[in-house]
């Protein structure tokens, strides 16, 4: 609980645009989790967070790698989306079971911290 305050946390010097599409993020991020696969869901990110060579990057592309860092800092691991493809079935399943405990609490932090609550900012309709 506590890291995923001082994670969420971390966002209150950053614009608001970053702010609400991150606390979207962490209200969504669960249900792609279920529905798709940790796997799945950190490629999602992994493609939204990589800017273009010819463009600069934008917020939703700096709410994505933020998400992307904060679940490799929740399970202990440099980059989120090598350690997953990479291990095998019980520690996918260990990967999964982690996550999916400490967003509880990012999901809680995102509407108290950064007050954005369900319904805020929804990623997977935007392109």
């Amino acid at each position: 609980m506590r890291k995923a305050l001082d994670l969420v946390s971390s966002l209150e010097g950053e614009n608001e645009e970053v702010k609400n599409i991150y606390g979207g993020l962490c209200h969504n991020f669960p249900i792609l989790v279920r529905q798709s696969g940790l796997c799945q869901a950190l490629a999602f990110s992994a493609d939204k967070a990589r800017v273009n060579p010819n463009q600069k990057e934008t917020d939703r592309n700096k709410a994505h790698k933020l998400l992307l860092k904060h679940v490799g800092d929740i399970l202990d691991v440099q980059s989120a989306l090598e350690a997953v493809q990479q291990t095998d079935a019980i520690g996918y399943m260990h990967y999964t079971r982690r996550v999916l405990s400490a967003w509880v609490y990012f999901k809680r932090f995102a509407a108290s911290v950064l007050g954005v609550h369900t319904g805020g900012h929804d990623e997977s309709q935007q392109t």
